[in-house]
């Protein structure tokens, strides 16, 4: 099983690609709940907006309905400002860098030849071998921090029941099969697929 550290290395590279959704996106995990990376990004008006919706959420709780009113907030933007958004890295170990080191890392996130398994390594060894200062203290600080978060995960998901466990099983295999399927489209109709999701008055379309 993938772990949490290199899940969101390759949420960061579906980041390069892909719209903000927070939780309703088909077949894609939610982003983490808090502030998103890329607030300072944003208008000011909108990072008003999304400052206010999360000023009260305490790490812990559920953040359901924090996420829906962030990604309403996103989607009123411009179509134009949010695809601008997205072409930023959305982590902080890799903000600030110079282009050529970003196109390193961008290579790794669209090489199609390369198996999403295998990318978080490759991204973690040019993460050592490039990053310096700053840069690199934040990308072990994330490193760190996503590899306990595994552990807890690991521990909480060896304590559920075999009902828990075996529908857990199913969902996971469920979920590698939607973001093959996703990452084999063509930007076109990623995008054909993304404007059919958010029409819907409930979001994307979910299983019955």
């Amino acid at each position: 099983m993938i772990s949490k550290f290199a899940a969101a290395l390759l949420l960061l590279a579906l980041a390069a690609e892909a719209k903000p959704c927070f939780g309703r996106c088909g077949g894609r995990p939610p982003p983490p709940c808090g502030l998103p990376p890329f607030l300072e990004d944003l208008p000011s008006d909108a990072q008003a907006k999304i400052t206010e919706i999360w000023k009260d959420y305490k790490d812990g709780d559920k953040c359901y309905e924090e996420q829906g009113l962030t990604r309403e907030v996103m989607e009123s933007l411009p179509k134009d400002v949010r695809k601008s958004i997205h072409k930023r890295p959305p982590l902080p170990f890799l903000r600030g860098l110079p282009k050529d080191i970003l196109a390193k890392f961008d290579a790794i996130f669209k090489d199609k030849s390369i198996p999403f398994s295998q990318k978080p390594e490759k991204i973690d060894a040019l993460a050592e071998e490039l990053l310096t200062g700053d840069n690199l203290k934040k990308f072990q600080e994330f490193k760190e921090k996503k590899e306990k978060e595994d552990k807890e995960y690991k521990e909480k998901e060896a304590k559920l029941s075999p009902a828990a466990k075996e529908a857990y099983e199913k969902l996971e295999a469920l979920g590698k099969q939607k973001w093959a399927i996703i990452e084999d489209l063509d930007e076109d109709v990623k995008d054909e697929l993304f404007d059919l999701w958010k029409s819907r008055p409930h979001g994307p379309p979910r299983h019955h």
